[in-house]
């Protein structure tokens, strides 16, 4: 092809003019590429004035925290495509060009436009990531090389236009940039117009009609009125069905609610899409779900409501796939076992149920049903807000195999309050944000729509993830139960609370009355959502690390039926990690109750140094300790909870299962002894020390199906809160022929999560759901700690060898024996065992042994108060103010004016009558523990006592802040207000105390069926003594 004509011409300004070198197809292609250049340029500039109207909050102009106007998303889009286009066409263009001006080489053109060609690849690189990445605040540095390239794309082809051979007059240019600069400010102004008109819709939503008075279903803001709604008025429904006062209870249903008895709500108050909470549950293959469903008892390789999620967050999905949250509904045969007797066992009406029923738009599914719904608040929202669980379930069907789905939590955006038992919203009224939100996966529009989520973010992260996700008071929805008359037919009984044992512990730097105070407190995110690597590339993730959504606990089960060793093996480490101690820690001879000092001795004396003597306690020390042959011996076996930040166990304690196995064995490795066994076909020794609740229904059997509609006493319930300790006592007698030999005791703390009597019901009742078992499964033990100790057996009527309980550690040297001093030791790091020993005897009521190992801390470790203190607490709970008073001088030398040593002086001060002086030492305490609602309660009983009546219902009323369930606040709340006259108040603080109150007459009941299980009526002993018998 000719080369073009070199023709030439005079501008009128006299400069001579060049012809172009470009052929017509490569001008025609230079015209499309600027004209793109400029819609670039003006889309830029209105996005950057959105975003500076977001920064400067300049309305109507800044974009809302949960909306996004499609006007805004169209052009955010059409500048990704833009872009790329005109990155294609420049591409194109400079392979046409760069052949062509090579041979005619200029040094100025070259230097211009090599750079500008660079700057270019730079736009598009940045601008693909932003487009395949999330804008997120730690990809901010992106977006910034992105702004800056595009400045300088634009320098970069004015300075080589302006080198070039062609050089355009410098107006055009000036045009350029005005009119692109005058189209962002029509197409500002068109986004603010249209942002004003939608929030006038909005507005006109939220107005109230006046006519008659009450605000019209249509324009009235969502769920007013509605008894399933969100901003529902319950004590206005429910007023005068709690008796003549008008007293309502803090998480009340209205049994006109769609969901009742269960709390939760939607904010339209209606039912659900089916698949509002699985949105791609149809995607995934309902064929395949029930084929899996059928063969294994429920979908686990087949995920349902993430398919969506897991285009942009891969590795929180997959964590969440082996989570127990996601195994909660009908893909958990145990649970299924238990919701499916529910449902269809016959039982007993109530006038709560009745109404429900008889409520419009419920279908007439019966009693079991109804109250079914009161579980699957938290564990089937799927088919709660479809409606599904007043009809027949459809086991293998998605939404009974969704289980709790990304959008079940992730669609809450309120919490009524405190109460638990599922008692949040869905947000169901507004539709998502963002364009083409309904597209199916791997579709154009399911491209479009994840492009402008991370795009921009922030609307998202708003919507789906509320600040109190990062909150306590988000799991307590869940994991604090409270059962009532709709769904027990008796009255309110507290039941599982997770919540309130941390809130009110020192993990949560809530409780002065801890014994262990932590140097920071914890949330629960913070242990069952650590920071975990996400190898995937999730686009949540910061420093390439994400919070865990495996939420691990300890249910071994579900994984176990699985097969999923990996998530096992995770949940046992996790059990592993410092969570638990179990220490063999001291002996005495004689029974496990004898005490070893006159009764007129105080809490503070000493024990007795001579050996032998009945009661004398001695620690144990591996090969250097002697217990005698012939005569009843009692062992200690002190468990520590160190790092559980709630109750050790958790949960629901009538199924779970952990216990100690306790053992004695020879030197030949032959068992003389034993507790805590399992036997041959699975069940427990019924005289293991369990840590576990037994409770019983109003006939006295036990629950034993997690029948929890069907509690109606405690027998037992052994737990240990953060920070505390339980003791178990086993007496036995070592037979004469084995002294001179040695004898080891060992003591393992075991966890199996659901107890061989529940797996049984589970898997007779639901053969279906262990598709993958012929017979009962053998649910895996967990060893979460182990101790041992070697000692001696010493000839009958010999004394103890060994250091006083509380003296020395105990060194663990191999097979070498280490020597003591008998002289007390000072600075000893082992006082926290010794203080272990302490704090679980004076749980369990011995308060002198207790007193005898507190005052073993104060002399091992004399510059901390823990010794004092709880020499302080103990003499306070024997009601000895004298010795009260010097424990707490003597803390006041170490530590003035210490906040926990504050709540001690709080009580003494109120029992010793000095009550003004006992209200300063609360407030104290407050001052460090402003959420402490044992020191707001007991400053509301000081002032009470005092007269300060006003003062006293203020600080009662800090306490049902806390918890609105707190029977002992509403007391002293109804007193304070009879004292104030206030009388129509003072009756419904009276049915608020008499409503949340304990049934002493049910306590008959747990007589009864101790006498029938002598095991579970040892471990509901104030002090539970285990005494072996010894194979010969």
């Amino acid at each position: 092809m000719a080369e073009p004509t070199l023709n030439t011409s005079t501008s009128a300004s006299g400069r001579r003019q060049l012809a172009s070198l470009l052929p017509a197809t490569l001008k025609r292609l230079l015209a499309v590429a600027v004209g793109l250049a400029g819609f670039m340029l003006a889309d830029t500039l209105y996005l950057l004035l959105v975003r500076l109207a977001d920064r400067v909050g300049l309305d109507p102009f800044a974009l809302d925290e949960a909306t996004l106007p499609p006007f805004y998303q169209v052009l955010l889009l059409a500048h990704t495509g833009a872009g790329l286009l005109l990155a294609v066409l420049m591409a194109a263009f400079l392979i046409a060009h760069l052949p062509r001006v090579w041979r005619r080489f200029h040094h100025e053109a070259a230097w211009t436009g090599v750079p500008y060609a660079a700057v270019g690849v730079g736009l598009v690189v940045t601008g693909l990531f932003i487009f395949s990445e999330a804008a997120t605040r730690g990809n901010s540095w992106v977006w910034w090389l992105h702004s800056g390239a595009a400045v300088l794309a634009l320098a970069g082809y004015a300075a080589h236009r302006a080198v070039s051979h062609t050089r355009p007059p410098a107006t055009r240019l000036a045009r350029f940039l005005g009119v692109g600069t005058a189209a962002s400010l029509v197409l500002f102004i068109v986004h603010g117009g249209l942002a004003m008109r939608e929030g006038a819709y909005r507005e006109a939503g939220e107005r109230p009609a006046t006519a008659g008075g009450e605000p019209s279903q249509a324009t009235a803001r969502p769920g007013v009125g509605v008894p399933g709604g969100v901003n529902r008025d319950a004590a206005r429904m429910l007023r005068g069905d709690f008796g003549p006062s008008g007293w309502v209870p803090t998480g009340a249903v209205p049994p006109e609610s769609p969901f009742f008895p269960s709390p939760a709500t939607t904010t339209t108050g209606d039912f659900l899409a089916a698949d509002f909470l699985v949105r791609d549950g149809a995607a995934v293959g309902t064929g395949a779900i029930r084929a899996e469903a059928e063969a294994r008892g429920f979908a686990s390789e087949t995920r349902i409501g993430s398919g969506s999620c897991e285009r942009c967050h891969a590795d929180i999905v997959d964590q969440w796939a082996t989570s127990a949250h996601r195994f909660a509904s009908f893909n958990n045969p145990f649970y299924e076992a238990t919701i499916a007797a529910m449902r269809s066992e016959p039982r007993e009406s109530n006038r709560w149920i009745d109404r429900h029923l008889a409520s419009p738009g419920i279908a007439a599914g019966g009693v079991g049903r109804a109250a079914s719904k009161w579980c699957s608040g938290c564990h089937d929202p799927v088919l709660l807000f479809a409606g599904g669980m007043g009809r027949e379930i459809d086991r293998n069907s998605p939404a009974a195999q969704a289980g709790l789905t990304c959008l079940s939590c992730h669609a809450i955006d309120h919490l009524h309050d405190r109460t638990g038992n599922g008692n949040y919203n869905i947000a169901d009224a507004a539709e998502s944000p963002y364009i083409f939100a309904g597209s199916p996966p791997r579709s154009l529009g399911g491209l479009l729509h994840d492009a402008v989520i991370r795009s921009r973010p922030a609307v998202h992260s708003t919507r789906m993830l509320k600040p109190f996700f990062r909150e306590s008071t988000y799991c307590a929805t869940c994991h604090k139960v409270g059962l009532s008359e709709p769904v027990n037919n008796y009255r309110w009984l507290r039941g599982q609370n997770e919540f309130d044992s941390w809130d009110d512990s020192g993990v949560s730097l809530n409780a002065a009355r801890t014994f262990y105070l932590p140097p920071a407190g914890q949330v629960c995110q913070d242990c069952h959502m650590p920071l975990e690597p996400a190898p995937r590339g999730d686009m949540a993730a910061a420093n390439g690390m994400v919070r865990s959504h495996r939420f691990l606990g300890a249910n071994t089960a579900l994984p176990y039926l699985r097969g999923d060793t990996a998530t096992l093996r995770r949940i046992e480490d996790f059990l592993g990690a410092e969570k638990l101690r179990v220490d063999v820690f001291a002996v005495r001879v004689g029974a496990a109750g004898a005490v070893p000092r006159p009764a007129e001795q105080g809490a503070g004396a000493a024990m007795p140094e001579a050996d032998g003597v009945a009661g004398a306690t001695r620690v144990l020390a591996d090969r250097g300790s002697g217990v005698p042959a012939g005569v009843p011996v009692t062992f200690d076996v002190v468990v520590r909870n160190l790092g559980v930040g709630h109750t050790f166990p958790g949960g629901t304690n009538d199924s779970n299962e952990g216990w100690i196995e306790f053992t004695v064995t020879d030197e030949d490795g032959r068992r003389l002894a034993a507790s805590g066994l399992l036997a041959d076909d699975g069940h427990l020794d019924p005289f293991a020390h369990t840590f576990k609740a037994v409770m019983v229904d109003r006939d006295g059997n036990a629950i034993r199906k997690r029948n929890a509609q069907d509690i109606h006493a405690t027998v037992y319930a052994n737990v240990i809160g953060p920070g505390s300790a339980d003791v178990a006592h086993y007496e036995l007698t070592l037979p004469p022929e084995l002294a001179g030999s040695e004898v080891t005791v060992s003591a393992r703390l075991l966890w199996r999560k659901f107890d061989r009597v529940y797996t049984e019901f589970a898997f007779e009742t639901n053969p279906s759901g262990f598709g993958g078992f012929d017979a009962v499964p053998d649910l895996p033990v967990t060893e979460i700690t182990a101790d041992s100790v070697r000692v001696l057996v010493t000839p009958g009527g010999g004394a103890l060898a060994g250091e006083t309980a509380g003296v020395a550690d105990r060194a663990r040297m191999g097979d070498r024996p280490v020597e003591r001093p008998r002289a007390e030791p000072v600075g000893n790091v082992d006082w926290t065992r010794h203080n272990d020993y302490g704090i679980a005897l004076l749980l369990e009521g011995d308060h002198r042994r207790a007193a005898e190992a507190f005052s073993r801390v104060e002399m091992l470790e004399p510059g901390r108060i823990d010794g004092p203190l709880n020499l302080a607490r103990t003499a306070l709970a024997e009601g000895n103010l004298v010795l009260v008073f010097e424990a707490l001088a003597r803390v006041e030398a170490i530590e003035a004016g210490n906040a926990r040593a504050a709540w001690v002086w709080g009580q003494a001060l109120r029992e010793d009558g000095r009550y003004e002086e006992a209200a300063q030492a609360l407030r104290r305490v407050l001052e460090v523990f402003p959420d402490d609602r044992a020191a707001w309660r007991s400053l509301g009983r000081t002032l009470f006592l005092d007269g300060r009546y006003a003062g006293a219902l203020g600080a009662l009323d800090r306490v049902l802040a806390i918890d609105p369930e707190d029977r002992v606040a509403h007391y002293h709340r109804m007193l304070s207000l009879r004292a104030l006259g206030r009388d129509n108040e003072a009756a419904q603080a009276e049915a608020a105390y008499l409503y949340h109150g304990i049934d002493e007459a049910a306590q008959e009941i747990t007589r009864a069926y101790r006498a029938r299980d002598p095991g579970a009526n040892i471990m509901a002993q104030q002090i539970p003594v285990h005494r072996l018998e010894v194979i010969r």
